[in-house]
């Protein structure tokens, strides 16, 4: 991943943090661009990298390949903010946190911020060393449908509810060091890479 300085630097003269959205992409849709530009606005993101995983271990189908994807993509995605990255398919990461220790390692002057929409949350506990990640890594998350009350009562949210922003807060996440996260809320896209898929 190449980090580019020109835009990761603010105009107020210090280095914006730098979102991280994962996921499969397959396809993309404007529901991970809503995200994607609450997320550059509300959280005050430098840019944010689109990271293409080769499988989501939550799902049964394997995606389409990497080539299609990005060209897809690229045809959705217009904002010179939101860039795309195949690091971790060409590093062969199986999970996030590989993906993540990977790219603070390697740009340490970096403030990443892990991007998530509300349903990944929900099911965060069952990630692959969740509990690295949101020790080590600032978590931004946007909701975009009506599951506050299983976000509020989900595993990671009780155990971090000590370390939750109010949304008012969300510019202010950059600034504090991890354990933390905040979520945001935004208008309702009833979109899916799934349900695109099945309608296809």
């Amino acid at each position: 991943m190449q980090i580019e300085p020109e835009t990761a630097v603010g105009r107020i003269g210090y280095r914006r943090p730098v979102g991280i959205l994962g996921g499969s992409f397959n396809p993309p849709h404007l529901g991970h661009v809503h995200i994607s530009k609450v997320s550059l606005r509300m959280f005050d993101l430098g840019q944010i990298y689109w990271v293409f995983t080769k499988k989501n271990p939550f799902k049964k189908i394997s995606p389409s390949n990497f080539d299609d994807r990005v060209k897809e993509t690229k045809k959705l995605v217009k904002s010179p903010n939101i860039k795309f990255s195949p690091i971790e398919i060409r590093q062969n990461f199986q999970y996030s946190f590989q993906l993540l220790k990977f790219i603070q390692n390697r740009h340490r002057h970096i403030k990443f911020i892990w991007v998530m929409g509300e349903d990944n949350i929900i099911q965060f506990h069952l990630w692959k060393n969740w509990q690295w990640i949101a020790n080590n890594v600032r978590i931004a998350v946007v909701a975009r449908g009506s599951n506050r009350s299983l976000v509020n009562s989900s595993t990671f949210a009780l155990k971090y509810r000590s370390f939750r922003l109010i949304s008012g807060q969300s510019a202010q996440l950059q600034y504090f060091k991890p354990p933390i996260w905040c979520i945001v809320d935004s208008k309702r896209l009833n979109l899916s890479s799934s349900d695109l898929r099945s309608n296809a």
